[in-house]
């Protein structure tokens, strides 16, 4: 009788998407009797909701977005300059403690992969009900917010029940407005918030706000068992969006703090001593001729001034933004280095992250019935989840990576140091998404290795070639590393 010869599962996206999911324990699904008690709250009532239907409001968001949670309308004059940002009122459904809150608190926030999203909220409310969806009446929060020759006067805020007019893309918004498409309908309103942006910008500019700049990579399916990886685009749309919504969680975060509302605060500090003795050590190690303390943003900025004009400094970017603190939630406020803001919350996005809803129920208590929240106790959850999402997203696209990478027949690539250990130095492309470790015979020369005729240094360009690379955990090992001259281009 012969045996039966079991063939090893061929590894593929899916399988490895499945995988992370499973070892991250992800809740997934949701009950029935959780379902039927979302059918029966969705028909849920108001008076306290005005009506701004006869405001132009639109969505602008990603190709493959479902769930609408912010809407935007601006009216640019430079006397006088109107915003209003449109929240969705997650709210007035979900109430704490509730089937649905309980639920939603356990997840924290929705996770999202390259071939689904696992939601915070069942797809009625998170696609449906409390998503901001064209030509559909929905219950918002607005902040209105008001300037006076440019400058910041007041604002209010409204509970709401808006229409959005157009569900845009940041694709769609950047080609009407960069080819003037004066006959499209939505040209007016764009070209308002386009001016209200490079205002919103220039104040960005004028408080201190670190502009870091980095290219990301999208895993892009194209059928079921292959992907492609794809830079994805620095539309000005989305830098759009990211201001406006930077205003809306700072004026939110200001209001908090003024009134001294118990709330989830965004905190990310300034770099730690440890993270400014080592990145002055690159900078005097690779001869940049730049000296800084860096306490304050204007040191950053004035690096990355200086770094974009070289094209062989390129990868400081990345070795800025790695001395940069982790941002994170907690009770304390301590403001927001990043953005130079003193005060500043997640109010945006209440359908995928739960740390917005908190915020919502806060502030809606203590501006409308001024009621004040007991102590919250729950950012140290929040902060985790938040955490397996990034992992989770880091672990796939370097797994993904390493799959892609065995259909290449490049030889060589490209890339620069980015840490150097006892044991060799890790080594970031720069064509493709991945890192990898050389193991050297060497030894430890403050910061560099030797090996051979070469010292090694973090920043420094080089060439190398895949020596391993295990589909199985993503990590790949290198070899034959060399030093790329001056003149040589890559």
């Amino acid at each position: 009788m012969k045996k039966k010869v079991l063939k090893k599962r061929e590894i593929n996206l899916l399988n490895i998407i499945e995988e992370e999911i499973k070892q991250n324990s992800i809740r997934q699904g949701f009950s029935k009797n959780l379902i039927k008690y979302t059918k029966k709250i969705i028909k849920k009532k108001t008076n306290e909701h005005k009506d701004f239907t006869d405001i132009p409001f639109v969505t602008i968001d990603g190709e493959d977005s479902k769930d609408f949670d912010d809407a935007v309308w601006a009216n640019y004059e430079k006397e006088k300059t109107k915003i209003m940002i449109a929240i969705s009122d997650v709210s007035h459904f979900v109430s704490e403690n509730d089937p649905l809150d309980l639920e939603a608190k356990k997840r924290g926030n929705s996770f999202y992969f390259p071939d689904r999203v696992i939601p915070m909220f069942p797809s009625e409310i998170s696609n449906d009900i409390c998503s901001l969806v064209p030509k559909k009446k929905r219950k918002c929060i607005i902040i209105e917010v008001n300037f006076q020759n440019d400058n910041f006067k007041d604002f209010k805020i409204h509970r709401a029940i808006i229409r959005s007019v157009a569900r845009l893309t940041y694709k769609e918004v950047e080609e009407i407005y960069t080819t003037k498409s004066i006959r499209n309908k939505h040209f007016n309103l764009i070209s308002n918030l386009y001016e209200t942006y490079f205002m919103l910008k220039k104040k960005a500019e004028e408080r201190g706000k670190i502009f870091f700049f980095s290219e990301e990579y999208k895993i892009i399916l194209t059928s079921n068992e292959d992907f492609d990886l794809k830079k994805k685009v620095s539309y000005q749309s989305y830098k759009l969006i990211e201001e406006f919504m930077v205003l809306a969680n700072s004026v939110i975060g200001n209001f908090l703090k003024t009134n001294k509302i118990t709330s989830l605060f965004r905190n990310h500090e300034k770099p730690s001593k440890e993270k400014i003795f080592n990145l002055k050590k690159i900078i005097n190690e690779n001869n940049i001729d730049f000296s800084s303390n860096f306490q304050n943003q204007k040191d950053f900025n004035d690096l990355l001034k200086k770094i974009k004009k070289k094209k062989n400094l390129f990868f400081f970017n990345e070795i800025l933004l790695k001395s940069q603190s982790k941002a994170y939630y907690n009770e304390k406020n301590k403001g927001h280095f990043g953005l130079s803001i003193n005060d500043y919350v997640h109010f945006t996005s209440p359908i995928r992250r739960y740390s917005d809803l908190v915020v919502h129920r806060n502030l809606i208590g203590a501006y409308f019935s001024n009621q004040k929240k007991k102590k919250l106790m729950i950012s140290d959850h929040l902060n985790l989840q938040e955490k397996k999402a990034d992992y989770m997203e880091r672990r796939i696209m370097e797994r993904a990576c390493s799959i892609y990478l065995r259909k290449k027949t490049r030889y060589e690539f490209y890339g620069f140091v980015d840490a150097v250990e006892s044991f060799g130095i890790f080594i970031k492309a720069i064509d493709y998404p991945f890192s990898g470790l050389a193991r050297l015979k060497s030894f430890n020369f403050k910061s560099k290795v030797k090996s051979g005729d070469n010292i090694f240094k973090v920043g420094q360009i080089v060439k190398f070639k895949i020596k391993r690379n295990n589909i199985h955990n993503g990590k790949i090992l290198l070899e034959k590393i060399k030093l790329v001259e001056k003149n040589e281009k890559f």
